[in-house]
């Protein structure tokens, strides 16, 4: 589908995309800060209305074995703290760690890959405490140098200025925005 905004991007669009648009008569969240729209370039930086409730049950609609579930409270402090998007955190976590199943988060707690590098992944990713651990360390460092101006990794506070340094894979940041927008569609 093509689509146009008003005095902004014209482009296209795959339609379930335009299925989970908000209303025009304003509709979404009753605080206005809805979850969606959601692409690569949507600022990190935003804090998103959500409680960590939603977010839970989010994961567990898709995922109901995820040791993920739970971790909504510690989303919604470290948004709190760093203003990072919690569902942008959760969603990154899903993708790194494959729902919290994936070897690294289940040996190492390790939820987003952190020094996973390609060539040892396994062996080179850091080692957490628990899930909470994780979070609030790989937040920070992501807030201190991705998400922040003047470190050389930062190239804008959106997923893809961030694929440009934290991921070989060039398709990692729409991979992470099409898992926000599935829990998006779930809260």
């Amino acid at each position: 589908w093509e689509v146009e905004f008003n005095a902004g991007p014209q482009g296209w669009c795959v339609q379930e995309y335009l299925e989970a648009a908000p209303v025009e008569d304003g509709g979404g969240r009753p605080d206005g800060r809805d979850p969606l729209p959601f692409d690569v370039q949507t600022d990190l930086k935003e804090p998103v209305a959500v409680t960590a409730e939603e977010l839970d049950a989010a994961i567990a609609a898709e995922r109901s074995d995820s040791p993920l579930i739970g971790l909504g409270d510690t989303w919604i402090d470290v948004q709190e703290q760093y203003s990072i998007n919690a569902l942008y955190q959760a969603a990154h976590a899903v993708h790194e760690s494959y729902w919290g199943l994936s070897n690294i988060a289940q040996d190492k707690n390790n939820l987003y890959g952190w020094n996973a590098k390609d060539a040892c992944p396994a062996e080179c990713a850091d080692g957490y405490d628990s899930f909470e651990q994780c979070v609030r360390v790989v937040m920070e460092r992501i807030n201190d140098g991705y998400l922040t101006p003047g470190d050389w990794r930062y190239n804008g506070p959106n997923l893809s200025g961030m694929n440009v340094y934290y991921a070989t894979d060039d398709r990692w940041d729409v991979k992470i925005a099409g898992i926000y927008r599935t829990l998006a569609n779930d809260l």
